[in-house]
């Protein structure tokens, strides 16, 4: 039951990236746009006792994938969200929505699977270097012990552009 939930996690999140190499060639690109490929890392994981990173990979200006994966003492997580930025500056710069799903395994023997919607804004500083808070709330299909079906999910990451084009 696991790697199924896990495969069709895999196949929703990957999806996008063969239409946008597809459609690569088509979209013409304007000056301020930015092929970016962010690493990100969560401010508020410690409070919350979890290591938690992201890789963003924006695919036009108005669209971008993001995998964040997240380990703490109960186990680990992925959560892949499909961005749609709404700002007139390209992404990744400006407010966006994004809904998302979320794997969580608890214990090696365990897990949980849901999703949500988050609306956030993320700052691109000399197409180098971004910062992006973010909220919006989460349901879980599967509850464990004290974990509740309705929640909250909310970060502030800075990020590290590795690659970028125009």
């Amino acid at each position: 039951m696991k790697s199924m939930h896990l495969s069709i996690l895999l196949v929703i999140a990957l999806s996008p990236m063969l239409y946008a190499q597809k459609n690569d060639d088509l979209i013409k690109f304007d000056s301020t746009f930015v092929r970016a490929r962010i690493i990100k890392f969560n401010l508020l994981s410690p409070i919350a006792e979890t290591f938690s990173g992201a890789y963003e990979n924006v695919f036009s200006p108005e669209t971008s994938l993001q995998i964040s994966v997240f380990i703490n003492a109960y186990g680990f997580g992925v959560t892949p969200e499909y961005r749609f930025y709404l700002s007139a500056t390209p992404a990744p710069s400006g407010v966006y929505i994004a809904p998302f799903l979320r794997y969580f395994e608890v214990d090696g023997y365990d897990a949980t699977f849901g999703g949500g919607l988050v609306i956030g804004k993320q700052n691109l500083y000399k197409n180098k270097i971004t910062i992006d808070a973010f909220f919006g709330p989460s349901y879980n299909t599967f509850v464990i012990d004290e974990v509740f079906k309705f929640g909250l999910r909310a970060g502030i990451t800075v990020g590290f552009n590795v690659k970028s084009r125009h």
